[in-house]
């Protein structure tokens, strides 16, 4: 009888164990719709909206399967859209928030965090915040609308946390390139010296892609390399600034613009539409530059960079010789030399 009483009692004991356990499991499920951030097919994504605490806000709208417009004023930088469609894509959870990290994570989550909503064919299918990191900044605090539960998140594989990816800074989101042309697209390129006028060169394409080319005069110019003109197509289709200058006083502006621009390049396209660029000579801060300081000059203007002014825009540019260079050719670039074929 004694031994039978022990096997009930353990029983006993076993079953509430066990029961304790099912019931902080069940408490502790969440239901898989209420924890599923990522949207797989993030090519029938038309619309990304963010929002922050502060009232800045970023509309995302695709244009065509690479093109993206931000705020409905300019194409958005391909690398962050890549960038922040893979997150959408591959976020996953690495754990709820547990009970004594939930009033603080809400908290945080309630003053300050980012608001996304995800559309597919101009549906919202998704509404989630974005919040602070992690202490140990390998996953990021958000909240799916309609959720019980905060979430900690990130995508397997990557070291780091997701807040940025979701950033609502304007400028960040603002593509660098100047040009970015399929060069099928352009019938005509106009490069104007104002201080050397023979520097400068039009270039004519043809519906059957035959190019010529024109002195500024308008006189033509034989023997056309035709390989040095398929790589200036091929830079002129992809071209960059480096940053964007900020609050650029009037003072500024106008000495620029009184000293003129030591080139401008326009670009046609098939459709007519016509975008024009001034370059403008940056002073340079240093005192002198030159490889031997016992023969080192003082330069006037920085051998590195430059401002631009795109028509249509009331940004400030700086961009690289490094790059630029390869558009800022004169007319004998193109010409074939004697003999050629």
């Amino acid at each position: 009888m004694n031994k039978n009483r022990i096997y009930i009692i353990l029983f006993i004991l076993m079953a509430m164990v066990a029961g304790y356990f099912l019931y902080t499991n069940s408490k502790s499920t969440i239901r898989p719709e209420l924890s599923d951030f990522a949207v797989a097919d993030t090519s029938s994504i038309d619309k990304i909206f963010m929002a922050d605490r502060q009232g800045k806000t970023i509309l995302l709208e695709r244009k065509s399967p690479v093109d993206w417009i931000v705020n409905g004023k300019f194409h958005a930088r391909h690398d962050l859209i890549a960038n922040l469609l893979y997150t959408i894509k591959s976020v996953e959870v690495r754990s709820p928030v547990g009970k004594n990290l939930y009033n603080q994570t809400m908290k945080l989550l309630a003053s300050n965090s980012v608001k996304v909503e995800i559309y597919s064919k101009q549906k919202l299918i998704k509404t989630y915040y974005v919040g602070h990191p992690t202490m140990d900044n390998l996953g990021t605090f958000m909240y799916l609308e309609g959720s019980s539960v905060p979430f900690i998140m990130n995508i397997p594989g990557f070291n780091g946390y997701l807040t940025s990816r979701y950033t609502v800074n304007e400028k960040n989101w603002k593509s660098k390139s100047v040009f970015e042309y399929n060069p099928r697209s352009i019938t005509k390129i106009k490069v104007f010296d104002p201080l050397q006028p023979d520097s400068s060169f039009i270039l004519q394409i043809s519906t059957d892609s035959s190019f010529s080319l024109l002195q500024n005069n308008g006189a033509p110019l034989p023997s056309i390399d035709l390989s040095k003109v398929g790589s200036y197509l091929t830079t002129i289709s992809n071209i960059s600034f480096e940053i964007t200058l900020d609050d650029t006083p009037d003072r500024f502006r106008d000495s620029l613009i009184n000293i003129g621009p030591f080139k401008t390049i326009a670009v046609t396209l098939t459709g007519g539409q016509e975008k024009k660029v001034s370059l403008f000579r940056k002073k340079y801060g240093g005192e002198t530059m030159a490889p031997d300081d016992d023969d080192a000059i003082a330069l006037p203007f920085d051998p590195d960079r430059f401002y631009l002014l795109i028509d249509g825009d009331s940004n400030w540019y700086v961009c690289q010789y490094y790059q630029w260079n390869k558009l800022l050719k004169t007319p004998s670039y193109f010409i074939a030399p004697a003999g050629a074929k």
